[in-house]
C-alpha cells in the first residue's frame, strides 16, 4: 500500500515536471479548508448529524497555467494539491448518539478552466472550473474507544472523484508576477461502502497564492 501511494506522488510530479516545458505560468498556494458529509443514506436506520463546527485545515499546492486564449482570457490549470480535513459528525441510531472524528490527509491532481471576466494588467478577477482525484493518503476514524485505520480496510473509499467552482482575483506584484486570492467549492460524486453507507465529501477552501510568468516560447 505505501509503495502504492509513492507510485502516485512520483506520476503526479513527472505529469507536472513534464507540462511544465510548455505552461506559461507556475503557481505555488496555501490552501485553508473545511468539510463534511453530506447526502448519507444508508442500509439500517442511522444517520449522520452535521451541525458540529467544522475546523478549518491547511493544504499546499502547486501547479502551472496555459495559455489557451489569444486574448489571455483563458488558461488552463493543471495542479497537484495536499489537504488536511477534520470532519466532527456523530451517529444517530434511534434515540443513540454516537460522536464521531475523522482525520483525512489527501493528495489530489485537478485539471480545469480559468476564466477572466476582468482581464487588466494590474487586477483580475476570474471565475474557475476544475475536476479533480483524491486519493487518501492518511485517514482515522474515532468513535468512542475505537480507532479505525481507514487506509487499511475497504469500508471508506481511498479514491474521490471531485468537480469545483469558485473564483479568484489576482493582483500584479511586478514583471508578470501576479498575489492572487481563490475561493474554491469543491463537492465529490457520491461514494458507496461495502457496508450499504454512501455519502459525499464537500470542502469549501480559500487559497493564497503566488503566480510566476515563466516566459516560455
Amino acid at each position: 500500500m505505501n509503495l502504492m501511494k509513492s507510485n502516485i506522488v512520483i506520476c503526479l510530479l513527472i505529469c507536472l515536471v513534464s507540462f511544465d516545458a510548455f505552461s506559461q505560468t507556475l503557481y505555488v498556494e496555501s490552501a485553508f479548508s473545511s468539510a463534511f458529509f453530506k447526502d448519507y443514506t444508508s442500509d439500517s436506520s442511522s444517520s449522520l448529524e452535521n451541525s458540529y463546527s467544522k475546523p478549518v485545515e491547511p493544504g499546499l499546492g502547486l501547479g502551472v497555467l496555459f495559455e489557451a486564449s489569444k486574448n489571455g482570457r483563458l488558461k488552463l490549470d493543471l495542479g497537484i494539491n495536499y489537504n488536511k480535513y477534520k470532519i466532527h459528525t456523530s451517529a444517530r441510531n434511534g434515540n443513540t448518539l454516537t460522536p464521531s472524528h475523522y482525520n483525512l490527509s489527501y493528495v489530489s491532481m485537478r485539471l480545469g478552466p480559468y476564466y477572466s471576466i476582468l482581464n487588466r494588467q494590474k487586477i483580475k478577477i476570474q471565475i474557475h472550473s476544475h475536476g479533480s482525484f483524491d486519493y487518501l493518503v492518511f485517514g482515522s476514524n474515532q468513535y468512542e474507544d475505537v480507532f479505525v485505520d481507514l487506509t487499511d480496510q475497504t469500508a471508506f473509499n481511498s479514491l474521490v472523484i471531485n468537480y469545483h467552482f469558485g473564483a479568484a482575483i489576482e493582483f500584479l506584484i511586478k514583471d508578470g508576477n501576479y498575489l492572487y486570492l481563490s475561493y474554491d467549492s469543491k463537492q465529490s460524486l457520491k461514494n458507496t461502502t461495502e457496508d450499504g453507507e454512501s455519502y459525499s465529501i464537500s470542502v469549501n477552501s480559500v487559497m493564497i497564492g503566488f503566480r510566476f510568468n515563466l516566459n516560455k516560447t
